[in-house]
């Protein structure tokens, strides 16, 4: 009986232990959830206004690892010319969220709208986007381009378009 009860108190000593061991994910910073909500909006309602609040005057902005403005100004220069064109619309799909870091899949109907060939499979686009905060603004942007497929859950090209 008294071992028994000294296997039932091991058992329960290295359940307490292990989920105690477990390392948790660090928190947002203050106002990055709600930060990263309202970018969500600014963009899909096409508000450059608001999606502008959002940005850094410092910000830097890389594409495929190339750095192509370095300021809020430079951006929206060329990002919020998009963001705003007629036809063009926009979804946002969270994909992760970390101190100081948020990332999404950016999914863009161009409509051929910006000059360039009619995708091929018309018109959807999308982009992964790592935003880095700091001080409660956008300080960074990481886009990658992606292409004109939808991935699925494995990762892989959805067969129907958008």
């Amino acid at each position: 009986m008294i071992l028994g009860r000294w296997i039932v108190a091991a058992a329960l000593m290295t359940v307490t232990v292990a989920a105690e061991a477990q390392v948790l994910p660090p928190p947002s910073l203050p106002g990055q959830d709600e930060l990263g909500a309202t970018l969500v909006r600014a963009i899909e309602s096409k508000d450059v206004a608001t999606y502008a609040s959002l940005l850094s005057d410092t910000l830097t902005v890389f594409e495929d690892g190339e750095q192509i403005a370095s300021s809020k100004g430079e951006w929206l220069d060329r990002f919020g010319k998009m963001l705003a064109a007629l036809g063009v619309s926009f979804k946002v799909q969270p994909g992760f969220s970390s101190t100081g870091r948020l990332l999404f899949i950016e999914y863009f109907n161009s409509m051929a709208s910006w000059g360039g060939t009619m995708p091929r499979h018309c018109c959807w686009s999308y982009d992964a986007v790592a935003y880095d905060i700091r001080n409660g603004k956008v300080a960074v942007i990481r886009r990658l381009r992606g292409g004109d497929h939808r991935l699925d859950a494995r990762g892989l090209p959805e067969a129907r378009p958008f």
